[in-house]
């Protein structure tokens, strides 16, 4: 009966009403990002081709330079990515330190190309990872073969972090400098050589010789700017000497 006269009451409740949805914040302008590709309609783009370096090395084969090729012209046609995250990556049969090393020096490798080939070096974030972020395990030829790698990533669109995202992606971020800076590290300290002209031999060549001109014994003495005295060995005077025999 008690429970039957609870159920009643609550019954004759009037119903809570429904809070009003929250207002939602304005979002930015520039949210979502513009795409970065002409298509628009995909948010990837991509290039034929790997990076590839000589082993244990940072020297960039010949054969990457197609795909570094297409990278610098897309970047060049969509001046709007205002940086681009280089990551440079290694796979894990050396040692962590070593290999961290390797992909720093790979990634400033692949940078100094671009730059070389006429892209801003501002444009460029530079990162390295070591051995610590694979795509697949480590424990087979092919799947080194595919850690082993330079990634390109947008960081930022029109001076803005892409996606809200962190733009180093938690890599350690490397220095990119430009052609003329890599220039003058690259002279400093050296000191400068003088290289003197080349010698112009002349043989059979007869040239007539000036004479020198005479002076004669009262100008010598007026160029020199005093006058001898003469003293008479008998008389003991003394006498100016008129230069006369």
């Amino acid at each position: 009966m008690l429970l039957a006269g609870l159920l009643a009451g609550c019954a004759s409740l009037p119903p809570r009403p429904v809070p009003p949805a929250e207002p939602q914040p304005q979002l930015p302008a520039w949210y979502p990002e513009s795409p970065w590709n002409k298509a628009g309609a995909n948010d990837r783009a991509l290039f034929h081709g790997k990076v590839v370096f000589h082993t244990a090395r940072a020297t960039i084969r010949p054969e990457s330079a197609a795909v570094l090729r297409q990278l610098l012209v897309w970047l060049q046609a969509n001046p709007d990515i205002s940086r681009v995250r280089l990551e440079g990556h290694t796979d894990s049969r050396a040692g962590e330190e070593y290999n961290q090393g390797l992909s720093e020096r790979r990634a400033i490798a692949v940078a100094d190309w671009l730059v070389d080939a006429g892209l801003d070096h501002n444009r460029i974030l530079a990162v390295a990872f070591g051995e610590a972020r694979p795509l697949v395990p480590n424990n087979t030829s092919l799947g080194r073969q595919e850690n082993r790698r330079t990634s390109f990533d947008p960081a930022e669109i029109a001076g803005r972090r892409y996606e809200d995202k962190d733009p180093t992606n938690g890599g350690l971020v490397l220095t990119v400098l430009s052609k003329a800076e890599r220039e003058a590290l690259k002279n400093k300290g050296k000191v400068p050589t003088y290289t003197p002209p080349p010698l112009k031999l002349e043989r059979d060549v007869f040239k007539p010789i000036a004479p020198k001109p005479k002076v004669k014994g009262a100008l010598f003495k007026k160029i020199l700017g005093s006058d001898e005295k003469v003293i008479d060995a008998e008389t003991g005077e003394v006498s100016e000497d008129t230069g006369g025999e």
